[in-house]
């Protein structure tokens, strides 16, 4: 008998605070390593990463047992914390779709 098998893909995009131009050429290298090390603790494969200055494109494949929101919200988080904490750059990173989703549901 066969089993079944299953593979999941997501093309995800996030952009920066007002498509600020923050992910500077000095800098995306590490944003991209940054999110492929918080891939690796969430168990995902990521396929491709890249992106401009003001947004990221992460191509990925990810098990039936993650939830989408998880997946994203990891990865997105891992950057964000590279960029505010650890490289504490001057202007104020945080992703947009963040804000989006607070004025969908009404919260501040």
């Amino acid at each position: 008998m066969r089993a079944p098998y299953t593979q999941l893909y997501l093309h995800a995009v996030w952009a920066t605070w007002d498509r600020l131009p923050l992910i500077t050429p000095d800098i995306q290298p590490k944003v991209f390593a940054a999110i492929q090390a918080q891939s690796q603790k969430v168990a995902v494969d990521i396929l491709t990463v890249g992106g401009v200055a003001d947004h990221v494109h992460v191509l990925l494949r990810f098990p039936t047992t993650t939830t989408i929101a998880d997946v994203v919200k990891s990865l997105k988080g891992g950057s964000t914390h590279l960029i505010t904490h650890v490289m504490r750059l001057p202007e104020p990173f945080q992703p947009r779709s963040c804000v989006e989703k607070r004025a969908s549901t009404g919260l501040k």
